[in-house]
């Protein structure tokens, strides 16, 4: 068994280095001063176990688990520390074991117990192993959902909804590095520093599971070891709102006599951007998705006019109006197509229903245009 061991205390080092080497003198192992140094050797050596010191001048142990978790997923980790203060976090973080100095031979011989039950290899998920030619897609329109090669899409199983959170914000940032800080900033703002980076470290970890369990080609890597994370997509993870998108521009771009193309776009785009999550931070995405539907809406909607397929124009338009409900030019063409197509009683309806909207949620009269419209109609009829 290969055991890399990282703790700035040379004596406490050289203690816990004996004391391993007394359960097993076989034992492979290979020690570190110095955390950076210690994390850069695992990722080369792939060591079975990790003894990390959770109270360290460069970074703290649990920055180097999640680096772990990160490089080396098949390496068990026990932490150590004098403090039983942080017992709860690390075990958020799977850590397989938590050792109080000082060691005694009693409990190392339990941890290593431990190691040896466990197996001194973890089973590994290859990514090589799900079918290239298929495609797993995230969905983001209305709710979060995960949709896996060969099976169908699901809502992610969650541990906290924070954790769900910080998927959707740095799934909306994917490719971008995010500081830590404009994390925090995110999501616990209300507690100090220490807490809420202890905090992120799980968080972080229970996305990772999330998604190992999803079989997800998603990566959420470590811009440098403590300032910002990435999140990365396989080559074969596709998101919706994106895709969405691409097909929506490339329709648009079409000459007029394949403008039918813009139809079933239009149609996909059954919800708003993560319409069933009340998060502050993705209105400005979920307005500019919003927006790009409506402006191909009113040329799909023109071209509908064209063509005089006017039940057709009608049924986008009351959506478009329905969206953008104070713009003048689509309410004049619902009453001009309610009146077009013979249905009077749904012109007066429509109009009272404009005009209570007007009333009561901003204290105004309709456009004259529309009363004009309207008064010149029930002349007419």
């Amino acid at each position: 068994m290969r055991v890399l061991l990282i703790d700035d205390e040379r004596l406490a080092l050289f203690q816990l280095e004996k004391m391993l080497r007394t359960w097993n003198s076989e034992l492979e192992i290979m020690a570190f001063q110095y955390a950076v140094e210690g994390l850069k050797k695992a990722k080369e050596w792939r060591p079975d176990a990790v003894f990390l010191d959770i109270q360290m001048p460069e970074i703290s142990g649990l920055e180097g688990a999640e680096w772990l978790q990160e490089h080396c997923p098949d390496t068990n980790i026990v932490f150590v520390t004098a403090y039983n203060e942080f017992a709860v976090k690390a075990f958020e973080l799977n850590a397989i074991d938590y050792l109080l100095k000082p060691f005694t031979a009693e409990r190392i011989k339990i941890t290593m117990e431990r190691l040896k039950a466990r197996g001194t290899i973890k089973p590994k998920i290859e990514r090589e192993s799900q079918p290239l030619q298929l495609q797993s897609i995230i969905y983001c329109f209305k709710t979060i959902r995960m949709h896996s090669p060969g099976g169908l899409p699901e809502i992610p199983k969650w541990r906290t909804a924070k954790a769900q959170e910080l998927f959707a914000y740095l799934l909306l940032h994917r490719g971008t590095a995010v500081h830590k800080s404009t994390i925090l900033e995110l999501l616990s703002p209300e507690i100090d520093k220490k807490r809420a980076m202890t905090q992120l470290y799980t968080v972080i970890y229970q996305i990772r599971q999330c998604l190992q369990g999803m079989k997800l080609d998603v990566r959420i890597v470590n811009a440098s070891i403590q300032e910002s994370y990435i999140l990365q997509l396989g080559d074969h993870v596709t998101v919706d709102s994106e895709d969405w998108e691409k097909r929506l521009v490339e329709a648009r771009e079409s000459d007029s006599s394949s403008r039918e193309m813009l139809g079933p776009v239009l149609g996909e785009y059954e919800a708003d951007y993560l319409q069933d999550h009340d998060y502050v931070w993705a209105e400005i995405e979920k307005e500019r998705l919003r927006g790009l539907w409506l402006q191909h809406a009113r040329v799909f909607g023109d071209h509908l006019m064209e063509q005089e397929r006017l039940e057709e124009a009608l049924s986008l338009y009351e959506r478009v109006q329905a969206m953008d409900p104070y713009h003048e030019a689509e309410m004049l063409i619902v009453l001009e197509l309610f009146d077009r197509l013979g249905h009077y009683d749904k012109v007066i309806s429509y109009y009272d229903r404009l005009h209570k909207l007007f009333w009561e949620e901003l204290e105004l009269s309709l456009p004259a245009s529309i009363t004009k419209w309207f008064q010149q109609w029930k002349l007419a009829h």
